[in-house]
């Protein structure tokens, strides 16, 4: 086993698997929103000990991990419609800092469209990319967006480059993620830019809930840090123009469900920050 970001052999388990054999994947698992009883179950997580990348040992084949994502259908995400219009609307204005609209912008698993709809009122002429033929058919009835059905591994489109390239929490789902910079790579204009998140297993969140962190699931496939990260966006050929902590808003009775498994419909529905440090928003422009 060799760490893919620097190539080192010195790797160590991190985190012993819990509450998971080997056994397919089911498209309740590959959610945006997830299972409540996907929380917490995970295979072996190792780190390497020259450069601190942290991963999963993968538990299912790339066909079974593309077939779950083609049969998702996500019914909560809708739920916090009007919190995720705000995150990405806070998300725009620091992107059209480096790069305003009019342009093309592509969305690399776009899922229901709505970061593209918002993105398209903003000026923006839209592309999306998703797996899941929920979210495409959801985008086109819901927003009139046109999105590609299938896996950016598949995508091409040789008579266009993009402005800008979004990758909303999608760079750990990647069986390859230097594979999918790189072509995000080839997709951007010179002047282009990427922005994109990811999780932080490094947050003060993380290392407070340890191996019960929510964000340890058998679709999270990489766990960055803000310096991980940064190296492997370096080393597909971007230079970081920004990063920093993304603060998302949830209503209590949705952050209590996700966290618990548990009803808390009956709560009143107050929104409120969950400052857990554990998403790393970065933007980047080619070197």
């Amino acid at each position: 086993m060799k760490c893919i970001l620097c190539g080192s052999d010195n790797i160590k388990l991190y985190y012993l698997h819990k509450g998971l054999t080997k056994k397919k994947i089911t498209p309740k698992e590959a959610l945006c929103t997830g299972e409540i009883g996907a929380r917490g179950r995970y295979t072996d997580i190792y780190k390497c000990q020259k450069c601190g990348f942290i991963w999963q040992e993968f538990s299912f084949t790339n066909k079974e991990l593309f077939s779950a994502y083609e049969d998702g259908v996500d019914e909560n995400y809708f739920k916090q419609e009007k919190q995720r219009i705000n995150l990405f609307k806070k998300a725009l204005q620091k992107i059209e800092e480096q790069k305003s609209p009019p342009g093309n912008l592509l969305d690399v698993g776009a899922g229901a469209g709505l970061f593209l709809n918002v993105a398209r009122k903003r000026g923006w002429k839209v592309y999306g990319v998703e797996p899941s033929s929920w979210g495409v058919k959801t985008a086109k009835r819901k927003f009139d967006i046109e999105e590609y059905n299938g896996f950016f591994e598949n995508y091409k489109n040789k008579s266009k480059t993009f402005d800008v390239i979004t990758m909303w929490d999608v760079l750990e789902h990647f069986s390859d993620p230097i594979r999918a910079l790189k072509k995000v790579k080839s997709l951007l204009k010179d002047d282009g830019v990427l922005a994109l998140t990811t999780i932080n297993i490094n947050s003060w969140f993380s290392k407070l809930l340890g191996l019960h962190w929510t964000w340890l699931i058998r679709i999270h496939l990489w766990y960055f840090n803000p310096e991980t990260f940064k190296k492997m966006l370096e080393m597909c050929g971007f230079e970081v123009l920004w990063m920093g902590s993304q603060t998302r808003w949830f209503s209590t009775p949705y952050l209590l469900s996700r966290f618990t498994g548990k009803d808390f419909s009956f709560l009143p529905n107050l929104v409120l920050p969950a400052p857990t440090n554990d998403i790393i928003f970065a933007i980047a422009k080619k070197k």
